[in-house]
Order: structure tokens, then sequence, then C-alpha cells
């Protein structure tokens, strides 16, 4: 070890002290984002305390408390009286990283809302936080941001620039050139089923979601001149049956949010829907398989339990094989999605073996 990299690893009283005022980080971090703060210092480096708050609508001790806890934090620096973003912040501002910015909102009105019942949801096996924020009668966050349009436009901006970012990723790491016809179930609004229709010109595409969702699909796949091949159809993936004659199956980003049970059910539908010889793929965020992490597994699989469902996690990839074996598909390999983004699709053969 170096010296340089002795004197800036944090110790362990460091580390902890970092988790326990966590919340105060991402709090300056969320309000410095949507009062436009960063924004307003990528277009004028260097604006005072007076012009920052007359900027922003805010009086005076609020925005010495803001710009204090923005640059004790490292967010912003100070250069005399004037202030400019750390590099830090600066993929929040302009478009640089639209995932980013579209996870701030998304965490600031979902996710930390809802995990401080963390282990009450463990506890309990359910998605206790969603309920005790949002009420009894929210069952999963996807039927809750149904009715709440902040909610949705927070949830949806995330989902839509985390899905156009992995789905470029996708259509690297697929090789769909010996199928013809592709059942994407959970395929939602249809933004793998464009850059996987647009990548293999050959591919029908058939997209499995419910009834709401596969309108606006068709919606946007007619505005994008692919509805001659690719077409959503609307139903339930665990009360009805998948519709036959397709030789490809893709759960994208789909089985995750279930449980192992439930998992097991799809995956067998998915079977009875096609004939041997039969592709399919699962794409999903990564677990080592001696479970203990990356990080990113763990994020997620807290958020599936005590938030979206109350009931997912993400799962080893060799759990999913055993899973897909069990439904009368052989596992073919693991190819990681992309440099972006720690995810793997799981590939499978009806019969084969």
């Amino acid at each position: 070890m170096t010296g340089e990299q002795a004197s800036t690893q944090a110790s362990p009283a460091e580390e902890l002290h970092s988790i326990l005022l966590a919340h105060y980080r991402f709090q300056s971090l969320s309000a410095g984002f949507e009062s436009g703060l960063f924004e307003a210092l990528a277009e004028k480096p260097g604006m005072t305390k007076a012009e920052i708050g007359q900027k922003l609508g805010l009086a005076e001790q609020p925005t010495r408390i803001l710009m204090l806890c923005v640059t004790a934090f490292g967010l912003v620096r100070k250069d005399g009286d004037g202030y400019e973003n750390t590099a830090v912040v600066e993929p929040l501002t302009g478009g640089k990283d639209p995932v980013a910015a579209a996870l701030v909102p998304y965490h600031q009105h979902i996710t930390y809302k809802t995990m401080g019942w963390f282990w009450e949801s463990l506890k309990a096996d359910t998605n206790v936080g969603l309920k005790k924020v949002f009420g009894e009668e929210s069952t999963t966050l996807y039927e809750r941001i149904a009715v709440d349009p902040v909610l949705e436009s927070a949830f949806h901006n995330a989902m839509g620039a985390f899905s156009a970012t992995s789905s470029t990723e996708l259509v690297k790491t697929l090789d769909l050139s010996s199928y013809t016809h592709m059942l994407d179930i959970g395929g939602g609004r249809a933004i793998n089923a464009t850059n996987i229709a647009r990548r293999w010109p050959h591919l029908q595409i058939t997209i499995i979601d419910l009834p709401s969702v596969a309108k606006t699909a068709n919606e946007r796949l007619a505005a994008a001149g692919l509805d001659d091949r690719v077409r959503a159809v609307g139903l339930d993936a665990f009360s009805d049956e998948f519709p036959t004659g397709a030789d490809c199956v893709l759960f994208s980003h789909f089985l995750e949010i279930w449980s192992a049970e439930g998992i097991r059910k799809l995956l067998q539908k998915a079977s009875r829907a096609v004939g041997d010889g039969a592709g399919i793929f699962i794409v999903t965020p990564f677990q080592d398989d001696d479970e203990t992490g990356p990080a990113h597994a763990a994020e997620l699989s807290a958020y599936f339990h005590a938030v979206a469902s109350g009931e997912g996690m993400v799962y080893t990839p060799r759990e999913y094989e055993e899973w897909m074996s069990e439904a009368g598909f052989t596992p073919t390999g693991r190819t990681p999605v992309g440099e972006l983004i720690n995810h793997i699709a799981i590939s499978g053969v009806k019969g084969g073996a």
C-alpha cells in the first residue's frame, strides 16, 4: 500500500460514521438537484450566496445551510465568495448522465420514504415500507404508481433512463440470429423490443404485459414503424398462458421482482409455450453464486422485498439455471450484459440435454 493509499483509506470508524450519516448527504444532494442549484452553478460558476439565494428563492439562513451542506459534503467547492460544482455532481447537469439524474427524485420520493421499514419488512416477509408510507391497500409499487402522478413520474423517468442504457447494452450481448419469433415477457413499453427489432430485422417479437402497458407499447411501436413485426399482447403473466408459436423467450429485468415459486411457474409456463430447441434468455442483475455481493445485488434485493413487490430479490445465476432445468430448459451459458451495468444474461435451450 502506498502512502497516498494509506492516507485516503477510510478507517472502520470513519466508514461507520459515513453510513450513519448517509441520509444527510443524500438529502443535500437531492436539495441541490431539485432546487436547480447544480444547474445554476453549471451555467454560471462563481455565484455568491446572495445570488444563489435570489436564484432559488431562498431566505438568507436557508441559503447558508444549503451551501454549507453541499460544500461540506464535497458536492460544490467555495473559492472566495463564489461557488462552483465539483466533479461529483457534474453528471447531474446538462443531461450528461440521464440515469443518475433520474435516480435522484426516484430515491427521494420512493426508496428513502419506504426503506425505513426494512427490518419490519424482513420480519413480516412482505413490503411493510410501501404499506406504511402509501397505505395498507398498496400491494406492490407498480399498482401504487398508477394512482400517484408524482410517484409515476419519478418511477418511469428512472426506469426509462435505465432501460435505455441497459437495452443498448443488451442488443450487443444477445445473439438472436438463429431465431425467428421472440416472446418478450414483461416487456413493458417496448424499449427492449424496439432495439432488438432494429438490430435483428428478420425477427418477429410478441411482448407480453398488462393490458394498459400493452396499449402504450403498441402506440410506441406504431410510431416507430415497427408494428408490422412487433406487437404487444395484454395479459397477466401469472394467470394467463403465454401465446404459442415462438422459438425464443426473453425475460429481461422481470423475474427478480417475484418469489422463487413465482419464477418457477413463469419458467414452466414459458416451457409450455415453446417447442424443443427454443431458446431462453434471462437478463437480470448479477449476484455471486456464493451470495457475498456485489453491493448492487444487496441494494436491489432490499428494494424488491421492502418496497416493490414484497417477495422478490436478486437471485444467483445458479438458482436460475436450476429453475430453468426444472422447466425443461438446458442452461447453455452466462454472459455479462455490456460494460456499463452489473447485469447478466443467462441462456438456455428447450430440451437439448
